[in-house]
C-alpha cells in the first residue's frame, strides 16, 4: 500500500506531462488565430450614421410683463380734488373722467371772458356806427367838389375856344381859369380829407377788433380752464393707481393716476449679445405663464445701460394676462450647422477633440471640430460618412479591431 506522499509525487508528474503535451499547440494558436478566434477576441460596438443637420436648442429665461403702453396722467388745472370718479384697477375708456377738480375760480374766469368778449364787440360795433356817420358828410362834400370841378373845367375849356374865336375878352378867360383851379384845389382838399378819415377808421376799427379776438381767445382759455377741471383718461386702459385724495390741492402738471393699456402686453427679457444676435426682429417665441404658453414676437432689441454684456429684448405677447406678472420665454436658438453626433461619441485629449469611425473592421481615430454643443447633442466638422462608435467603450483604442453590433 502506498503512503499519501508517494500519490501527491504522482499526481504531479501526471500534471507536469500533461501540461507539457498541450504547451506547443497553445502557443501555435496564439501566433495563427482563426477567423472565429479573431471575431471572438474582437470588441463589439455600436455605431451611429453621421448627417449633416442644423443644430438648434431650446431655451428658456425669466421675462417680466409689462403692458405695452403706460401713462402718469398728471392734473391739467389747480386746485382742489373734488371726486375721485373711479377706483384703482377699474376699467376705463378714452376720455372717461378719472377725478373732478373744484371749478369755482375756473368758472368766475369763464363769466369775466365772457363779459369781456361782450364789451369789445359793443365797442367794435359803435366804432362802425360812428365811423360810417362820420365818413358820409365827407363823401357828400367830395362828391359836391367833384360835381364843381367838372363844372369849371368845362366853362374853362369853353372860354378857350371862345377867346381863340375873339368872342371874349383876355379878362374874361383870367376868370375862368381862376374859377377852375379854384374847383380843383377844392376837389383835392375833398379828397384828402375824406382819405385821412378813412385811414383813421380804418386803423381804429383794426385796433378794435384785435381787441375782439383778443377777448375770444381768452374765452377760450377759460373754458378749456373749466374743462381742465375734469382729468380724463388720455387712452383706453385701467387705472393702475391714483396719487391723489379727495379734498387735496393740486397743480397743474402735478401727476393723478397712472394708467395701463392692458390690452397689449410686452415681455422684456435679457440674452447675451451672441444669442440675442441669432434672433431676429419678428422671430416667433412663447411665453410660459402659469403653465400655459401664449405666442410672442420679437418687437425689440436694445443694450441694457451700464453693461457690455447682456442685450434686452422685448416681445408682445398675445393673450390676456395680468401686468407685472414674472414668466419664462421660452425660444429656439441656431447653434451651428455641420455633422450633428451624440455628444457622448466625442472623446478628448488635452486640446484635441475626436471620434472612432469604423473602417474595415478596425476603429479609426479622428480628429473633428466641435460648433456647437447642447449637451447631448453636437455639431462638428471633418467627419465623412463612415459610422462612427457610440457609445464608446472605455477600453476601444486606435487600431482595435471591432464587430458592430444592432
Amino acid at each position: 500500500m502506498a503512503r499519501p506522499g508517494n500519490k501527491i509525487w504522482l499526481w504531479l508528474g501526471v500534471a507536469a506531462l500533461l501540461l507539457a503535451g498541450c504547451g506547443p499547440r497553445r502557443a501555435a494558436n496564439s501566433e495563427n488565430p482563426t477567423a472565429e478566434e479573431a471575431v471572438a477576441r474582437s470588441i463589439k460596438v455600436r455605431v451611429v450614421q453621421p448627417a449633416r443637420g442644423v443644430l438648434s436648442t431650446v431655451r428658456t429665461t425669466g421675462a417680466i410683463l409689462s403692458p405695452a403702453r403706460e401713462s402718469q396722467v398728471g392734473a391739467t388745472a389747480s386746485g382742489k380734488v373734488l371726486q375721485i370718479a373711479v377706483s384703482e384697477g377699474s376699467r376705463v375708456a378714452q376720455g372717461q373722467v378719472v377725478l373732478r377738480l373744484d371749478p369755482a375760480n375756473a368758472q368766475i374766469a369763464l363769466r369775466n371772458a365772457e363779459l369781456a368778449l361782450q364789451q369789445a364787440q359793443v365797442n367794435l360795433e359803435r366804432a362802425q356806427r360812428s365811423t360810417a356817420g362820420s365818413l358820409a358828410p365827407l363823401q357828400a362834400s367830395l362828391e359836391s367838389a367833384q360835381a364843381n370841378l367838372q363844372v369849371a373845367e368845362r366853362r374853362y375849356r369853353e372860354g378857350q375856344q371862345l377867346f381863340q374865336a375873339g368872342a371874349i375878352a383876355q379878362v374874361e378867360l383870367v376868370g375862368l381859369e381862376a374859377a377852375y383851379n379854384q374847383a380843383k384845389a377844392a376837389f383835392d382838399n375833398a379828397r384828402e380829407n375824406l382819405a385821412r378819415a378813412q385811414r383813421a377808421s380804418s386803423e381804429d376799427l383794426a385796433l378794435l377788433r384785435l381787441q375782439v379776438q383778443q377777448a375770444q381767445n381768452q374765452l377760450n382759455q377759460a373754458r378749456r380752464a373749466v374743462a381742465d377741471t375734469e382729468v380724463k383718461a388720455p387712452f383706453a386702459g385701467v387705472v393702475a393707481e391714483i396719487f391723489v385724495n379727495p379734498g387735496e390741492f393740486v397743480s397743474a402738471g402735478q401727476r393723478a393716476f397712472r394708467l395701463a393699456d392692458t390690452s397689449r402686453l410686452e415681455a422684456s427679457f435679457r440674452l447675451p449679445p451672441e444669442e440675442a444676435a441669432s434672433l431676429p426682429m419678428g422671430r416667433q417665441v412663447e411665453l410660459i405663464y402659469a403653465g400655459r404658453s401664449y405666442p410672442a414676437t420679437l418687437i425689440k432689441s436694445s443694450k441694457v445701460p451700464g453693461t457690455d454684456r447682456l442685450v434686452e429684448l422685448t416681445a408682445r405677447v398675445e393673450g390676456a394676462l395680468p401686468p407685472g406678472a414674472s414668466g419664462q420665454v421660452r425660444y429656439t436658438l441656431t447653434l451651428a450647422q455641420g455633422v450633428l453626433l451624440p455628444a457622448g461619441a466625442l472623446r478628448t485629449e488635452g486640446r484635441n477633440t475626436f471620434v472612432f469611425v469604423v473602417q474595415d473592421g478596425k476603429a479609426v481615430r479622428t480628429p473633428v471640430r466641435v460648433l456647437g454643443d447642447t449637451g447631448t447633442q453636437v455639431a462638428v466638422d471633418g467627419l465623412g460618412s463612415q459610422p462612427v462608435v457610440f457609445p464608446v467603450p472605455s477600453s476601444l483604442s486606435d487600431g482595435d479591431a471591432v464587430e458592430v453590433v444592432q
